[in-house]
């Protein structure tokens, strides 16, 4: 039996440090051949085994390198280095928790290791504990208070934990003077600006606008030296002076819309405020004169202003907009359109200025004839006026009229697209929209916008051919560069696509494709912790942080993973009603690409290096199998935990989560979903159905713990009381689609009453807001619901009724 040693002889702690330097330097496999020479003398050295792991990992032998480094930590568990490895081999597989600890234990060997201290630090900022990142770095400041990075790191800890006045005694205690090299003229600025901000969140205005003044000299950073004066003047109530400093913000950017309402507020207008309204317009107007070229000036009277004011500033923007030929004039105003009164004055106002130029050719003000192709921008905007309505047809008419008038303009053909989208004629829409593609065939916007149509119709494969065409023609393997450049509204829509032609295997394929681009983006940043207070951008830093908790409340993100939820419930489903999905198996070629496109084994690209192949992998999961034949309900559980983190303000987030803990007969989580679900909404539709849902698995699931079920029942009890499984569905169209798929899910005679209430989703009463896609979903559920052929065919003929130019009934 070879003895156990801690320490090396010295020539082999050389090999040992040279070791190291080789990981350093990425020559993994030079690294392993000198840890075997350690090894061979001394097999039973901890430090050693861990390190020749880590090696073994980045080999394509991660089993085999955990395994060794574990057995390296069984010998010398006190070893720095041992914990070291360990963390580092964790943090490079995504492992960060687990990092997290293997530095810890590693500080109980050394409680002063600045490199365990540093890269603990930087895990914790990542993970988000910022009041144990206070603890580290307080500890690194106290090892060297020289050293920049740690108190700036320090401040910044402080900062987010909201401690404003620690994070400025950091930087007041350790930061450099004038003269001092330890910082560049920009570092110097930006933590000059940075300890600014913080007098600042910190209430100290007076004192900051003083030491504003002081750094003036040192600021390279002159725009935001300019913004942080015209704040904190205002801050101290110095309005004048706070006006001039805003002016000249607004000659440097009259696009602003911060610099226009803080110009504002030091005239002692407040554009939230009704009364305010005259005084704030007069003001902007002033300042239109000024700058004519401003768009923002234009739009920016829109938002606050109604009655006469609203028409006399939409008048002047239009316009403009009809005159100089914007498409996105639409775009830019719908935001207006939440307000009724706003979206019924811009449609008359636009009507009026059409049949002006109907008539006489000219606008109010004109008195010259105005260009045709202003008559067809009224023309393209009231179409998408009144397909926002609903009206279909008319914005039909309407559109073609403006194609007529002008057959050579892209735009046009795509709000006809987009309108015969929203009526229900998607292989119109998706012809339309190719038409148009094929008129600028250079444009990518338009490709993309042909691409994600022909997504919507399901067709996969010529939404692919299409796609590509901007891709590199070099690239062997385009579909993959897609994922590879993080093209997620594509991924997303292509999932979409596989999930309605019943290909879940793949829509699962492609939903995690877009899960992992989300986590690329968030881990990315984690080599971004040492730079930015290496390089004194804490401003900047501080967004970082703020915007990374933010990151799984994306849009796509939460769509992605609340479908892909989904399908992993319809898996498990299916494989508890006895007809367990088979993944769908797509012919593909199996031999690998090289970068000419060629798929002949053996032919290599030379262009690397000299005599240096590069083969290419094939994707080895085409149809997304390793998905469907894994644990479904952990893998649903992982992204409804990750849901809950990210995006807990989403409603759906919690009837999503609701459903795997049910699935898991988690209870005790299913009533933390609802309770959490209503601190949202108290009044979601949702809500009675699943009140109901756990109570009835509470009262039928014998393998939950008899103890536990009354106290449970209790909690539901005096938080709910009675309820009832119809509540809400009267409220509108999406309310009652929510109501009956809960009763849905309850089963016995709430299906009958589901049903009943799915075949009311076309009549007049839900005529307001109705989206086809709403409709499409009732018919989803009523053939879930085991509706009839003449039940499905009755509905049919109403929807028909909603959505006359429908294809999909």
């Amino acid at each position: 039996m070879s003895m156990i040693i801690t320490e090396l002889p010295h020539k082999e702690q050389a090999l040992f440090r040279s070791a190291l330097k080789l990981y350093e330097t990425r020559q993994y496999k030079k690294g392993l051949k000198i840890s075997d020479q350690i090894l061979k003398k001394f097999p039973n050295h901890g430090e050693t085994l861990a390190v020749k792991g880590m090696f073994l990992t980045h080999l394509d032998r991660k089993d085999e390198g955990y395994e060794m480094i574990e057995r390296g930590l069984k010998i010398n568990p006190q070893s720095v280095i041992g914990w070291q490895v360990y963390g580092i081999v964790c943090r490079n597989d995504q492992k960060l928790a687990q990092a997290v600890k293997c530095y810890e234990e590693a500080l109980k060997a050394n409680m002063d290791n600045m490199q365990v201290l540093r890269e603990l630090g930087t895990l914790l900022m990542q993970e988000g504990q910022f009041a144990r990142v206070a603890e580290v770095r307080e500890r690194m400041v106290r090892l060297n208070p020289t050293f920049p990075p740690s108190w700036m790191g320090l401040a910044v800890a402080h900062h987010m934990n909201g401690r404003y006045d620690l994070a400025l005694k950091a930087i007041s205690t350790h930061e450099p003077g004038p003269s001092d090299p330890a910082l560049d003229k920009y570092q110097t600025s930006e933590l000059l600006l940075y300890k600014n901000w913080l007098l600042e969140l910190n209430g100290e205005y007076q004192r900051a606008l003083d030491h504003l003044k002081e750094i003036r000299p040192q600021i390279t950073d002159v725009t935001a030296w300019k913004e942080q004066k015209a704040k904190l003047l205002l801050k101290v109530d110095r309005k004048e002076a706070a006006a001039t400093a805003y002016q000249d913000l607004i000659e440097r950017n009259a696009e602003n819309d911060e610099y226009i309402v803080g110009y504002l507020a030091c005239n002692g207008l407040d554009i939230k405020r009704a009364e305010d309204q005259d005084a704030a317009i007069e003001v902007i107007d002033s300042l239109r004169q000024q700058f004519p070229t401003s768009n923002r000036l234009r739009f920016l009277p829109l938002t606050f202003s109604s009655g006469d004011n609203f028409v006399n500033a939409a008048k002047t923007l239009v316009k403009y907009a009809l005159r100089k030929g914007i498409p996105s004039l639409f775009s830019s105003t719908k935001v207006l359109y939440a307000d009724a009164a706003k979206g019924a004055a811009l449609g008359k106002l636009v009507e009026g200025f059409a049949a002006q130029l109907r008539d006489t050719k000219r606008l109010c003000d004109s008195t010259d004839d105005e260009p045709a192709s202003v008559l067809m921008w009224c023309n393209h905007y009231l179409a998408q006026h009144y397909d926002y309505y609903g009206g279909h047809e008319r914005a039909l008419v309407i559109i073609e009229e403006a194609i007529r008038s002008s057959p050579s303009t892209v735009e046009p053909y795509m709000v006809k697209a987009k309108i015969l989208k929203h009526a229900g004629d998607l292989q119109a829409a998706r012809d339309t929209m190719d038409y148009a593609r094929q008129l600028d065939l250079k444009d990518r916007y338009i490709n993309a916008k042909c691409v994600k149509y022909m997504l919507r119709n399901n067709e996969v494969d010529e939404a692919e051919k299409t796609f590509i065409m901007f891709v590199s023609d070099d690239s062997p393997h385009k579909v993959q560069d897609i994922v590879n450049f993080q093209g997620i509204w594509y991924l997303c829509e292509r999932a979409h696509a596989f999930r309605r032609l019943g290909d879940i295997g793949r829509a699962l394929k492609h939903y995690h494709e877009v899960i992992s681009t989300f986590d690329t983006y968030r881990l990315d940043q984690l080599d971004f912790h040492a730079y930015s207070v290496r390089k004194a951008t804490l401003r900047s830093y501080v967004g970082i942080l703020q915007w990374e908790s933010t990151v799984y409340n994306h849009p796509i993100y939460r769509d992605a993973a609340q479908a892909a939820i989904e399908c992993y419930m319809e898996l498990v489903d299916r494989k508890a009603a006895g007809k367990p999905f088979v993944p769908i198996v797509h012919q593909t070629d199996a031999k690998p690409l090289t970068r000419n496109g060629s798929s002949q084994q053996g032919q290599h690209n030379l262009s690397a290096g000299i005599g240096e192949a590069k083969v290419f992998d094939v994707d080895k999961d085409p149809n997304g199998a390793g998905f469907v034949d894994s644990d479904n309900l952990a893998s649903a559980l992982k992204l409804a935990e990750q849901l809950e983190s990210g995006a807990s303000a989403s409603p759906a987030t919690h009837v999503t989560a609701f459903e795997v803990h049910m699935r898991m007969h988690k209870y005790f989580l299913a009533l933390k979903t609802i309770n959490a679900l209503k601190a949202i909404d108290a009044e979601h539709p949702a809500l009675p159905s699943m009140v109901l849902r756990l109570t009835q698995a509470l009262d039928t699931d014998e393998s939950f713990a008899a103890p536990l079920k009354a106290p449970l029942k209790a909690q539901i009890a005096k938080a709910f009381g009675e309820v009832s499984a119809a509540t809400g569905a009267e409220r509108s169209l999406e309310a009652m689609l929510a109501v009956t798929r809960g009763m849905l899910a309850l089963g016995g005679n709430n299906v009958a009453q589901a049903r009943a209430l799915l075949m009311q989703a076309p009549e007049d009463k839900y005529a307001s807001g109705r989206m086809l896609e709403q409709l499409l979903d009732a018919r989803r559920l009523l053939v879930q619901s085991g509706a009839t052929e003449d039940e499905l065919a009755a509905f049919g003929t109403g929807a028909k009724k909603a959505f006359p130019l429908a294809t999909c009934f």
